[in-house]
């Protein structure tokens, strides 16, 4: 999590102001009789006045954001704002495309605008309140059959579940976590791997987590990789030292979970008669994410024809460097979110995080080669997942020779 510059403090906190008003004003065009006005207006501007000093409260002292472990008042903050601000958003969008009909005197036309752009923003406000209280706690299994090219025949029918970024501090109790490690093992998997984000900064955040953790099992064992956030570069750290012990205290925290980290390295898992190859390295990413992968190193000891799998926490890795620079079959990744925020149409998912990263959620395919983009568990920043889920994917290893009679 990271500090907010003073100037863009001030400049954030104008523009919120000028939104409150012109949404004062949207919702004084649409409300009739005085003792009405009077009675929304007050309501109005006690909610706004709460949710502002909760807000300035937060985050007048940015410094010390990157220093604090109690997530869950931040995040409540943020949930809190948008909650408050998203909608009013809207309905200054409405606002705006009101004041054409209002200037050439056709008021009724400008007041359906308003009243339509109302109404869109308390289903917008609804949206995300269901996001924060009960979609952020509904867990979706994705669940894809992959028929992969070259694939050792005793790997048919194989199965692989991916979970990443828990971010655990963003839970008050293991309560959720309970609910996804029993989900795991109903699926009876043969492969577990974690792709990245076990916690936001620190391995404290593990504490109270560890039984769930513990109790997911599979035959060919438990395995993860470290994201952006384990290595504790957003926080504010007396010393280097501290910085690096946190670290190697996480990564204990994690193996003794059972999970064995894949840091810029590989290993070999035999089935039956045959073999294939695991690999996993560390946070690859574009500026500003930390880039510390290694995947020459980590591929070291694999040899080429092998059926390899590798662990990369971003995806734009898959891109960037994995199709240029090897012959991995298939890559899992995290890291997006999903934005957190999405909407489904006729078979189509959408998610603003496609704005920023094209690999953003879900299967992609390039030259029978793929890449699988988990959405997450946790959540960072809002507490709350609108029409985006948290992810349990189980995926379904297929040849592609297929049998005939």
């Amino acid at each position: 999590m990271r500090g907010i510059p003073g100037t863009a403090f001030f400049l954030f906190l104008t523009a919120i102001l000028l939104v409150e008003i012109v949404a004062y004003l949207s919702i004084m065009q649409v409300t009739s009789g005085k003792k009405r006005r009077k009675t929304v207006s007050i309501f109005y501007w006690f909610v706004t006045v709460a949710t502002l000093t909760v807000w300035l409260t937060a985050f007048l002292n940015p410094a010390s954001i990157r220093e604090t472990e109690n997530y869950q008042f931040f995040y409540f903050v943020i949930s809190l704002s948008v909650l408050n601000l998203v909608p009013k958003i809207v309905l200054c969008y409405f606002f705006l495309a009101s004041l054409l009909p209002f200037l050439f005197k056709a008021r009724q036309l400008s007041k359906l605008i308003l009243t339509s752009g109302l109404i869109i923003s308390i289903g917008t406000m609804l949206t995300i309140g269901a996001g924060i209280i009960i979609e952020r706690k509904t867990i979706k299994l994705e669940s894809i059959e992959l028929r992969v090219k070259g694939l050792p025949e005793q790997l048919n029918g194989k199965t692989v579940v991916q979970l990443s970024d828990i971010h655990l501090g963003s839970f008050s109790n293991d309560k959720f976590l309970k609910k996804c490690a029993n989900s795991v093992n109903q699926l009876s998997p043969d492969l577990i791997v974690f792709t990245g984000d076990m916690v936001n900064n620190y391995y404290s955040e593990m504490i109270g987590f560890e039984e769930e953790l513990a109790e997911m099992h599979a035959p060919l064992g438990k395995y993860a990789i470290l994201g952006n956030h384990d290595y504790g570069d957003y926080s504010n750290w007396e010393t280097e030292t501290a910085k690096n012990e946190n670290n190697r205290k996480l990564r204990q925290a994690i193996e003794n979970t059972g999970f064995k980290l894949l840091l810029n390295s590989s290993v070999e898992l035999q089935v039956a008669d045959t073999s294939f190859f695991l690999i996993g390295v560390e946070n690859w990413g574009h500026a500003p994410f930390p880039q510390y992968a290694n995947l020459n190193e980590a591929i070291k000891n694999v040899p080429e024809k092998a059926f390899k799998i590798l662990l990369t926490h971003d995806p734009a890795h898959w891109e960037a460097k994995v199709l240029q620079e090897t012959n991995i079959q298939l890559t899992l990744s995290g890291h997006t979110h999903g934005a957190q925020t999405g909407f489904h149409f006729a078979g189509i998912e959408f998610s603003p995080m496609f704005l920023v990263q094209e690999f953003w959620g879900g299967l992609y395919e390039s030259e029978d080669r793929y890449l699988y983009v988990n959405r997450g568990l946790g959540c960072v920043g809002l507490l709350g997942r609108i029409d985006m889920r948290p992810e349990i994917t189980r995926i379904k290893l297929l040849s592609d020779i297929i049998e005939t009679n």
